[in-house]
């Protein structure tokens, strides 16, 4: 079983998608597409995102950091793109292995070993310096809509690959506390918006990280950092998942609402 297979992962990975990360130019005028522009002074990330019905995508930019992610239903996996420079890390996210690469290397995450590896490949990336000064300037500032959730979702995770394994359960935490206000007024049910549904998915995906990562202390110690990043895992896949689910809601809008 893969490294995202434990504690019943793929019962929660309905509507994940793929990613391929061919350009934006490619993709079809009749795929629903949303744009957020950076606010003044630079301080906000530019995110472009889209859907047609099978995939979902995401271009993002903040200083010299380019994330492109791509995301279909089947086979459920989610490739993200890290670019700073000329440095360049490739990640895969599926039910089955969480894969890095960097100058030519693989890395298959499935042991103590593994996870020692990815530290001297990442080691000095600056994609992946760039991608931790991302979430480290704006999840305390952000305004955590979709947008932006779902692009520090890809970063806290890529943190808690290189140390920071309570990135995710963080920035979820903020996320809940933040919105729990919306959740009282519709009873934590939704009220069939497309943000009530996002939330209420987010706010389900930050509950079954929480336990995962709690039964996590359990585990031996040789075992228990890779069953914290599965659990982090999991919890990406399904904040995925919220995003396309939300794009398909909001199209065929030209901008994604603030």
């Amino acid at each position: 079983m893969g490294v995202l297979a434990r504690r019943g992962a793929t019962s929660i990975l309905v509507g994940v998608f793929m990613i391929g990360l061919p350009h934006v130019a490619e993709s079809r005028p009749s795929a629903a597409q949303a744009q957020k522009p950076a606010a003044q002074g630079g301080r906000r990330p530019t995110i472009t995102g889209g859907q047609d019905g099978k995939s979902a995508w995401m271009v993002a930019g903040y200083r010299q950091l380019q994330v492109r992610k791509r995301s279909f239903r089947e086979p459920q996996q989610i490739v993200t793109e890290l670019r700073a420079g000329s440095d360049v890390v490739n990640l895969t996210v599926s039910p089955e292995a969480v894969t890095v690469t960097r100058n030519g290397r693989t890395i298959v995450i499935d042991s103590a070993q593994a996870m020692e590896s990815l530290q001297q490949l990442l080691g000095g990336s600056a994609a992946v310096f760039a991608t931790k000064m991302l979430l480290s300037e704006l999840e305390a500032e952000s305004d955590l809509e979709a947008p932006e959730m779902s692009l520090l979702s890809v970063a806290a995770f890529v943190a808690s690959l290189v140390g920071d394994i309570e990135a995710p359960r963080r920035l979820s935490d903020r996320f809940v506390a933040k919105h729990r206000g919306l959740l009282r007024q519709i009873g934590g049910g939704g009220n069939g918006s497309c943000w009530s549904s996002y939330t209420v998915e987010l706010t389900g995906a930050w509950g079954e990280l929480q336990t995962c990562m709690d039964e996590s202390r359990d585990d031996p110690w040789w075992w228990a950092p890779i069953q914290r990043l599965s659990c982090n895992g999991i919890w990406l896949m399904r904040s995925e998942s919220a995003w396309f689910e939300y794009l398909k809601c909001v199209s065929p809008m030209s901008n994604l609402p603030h």
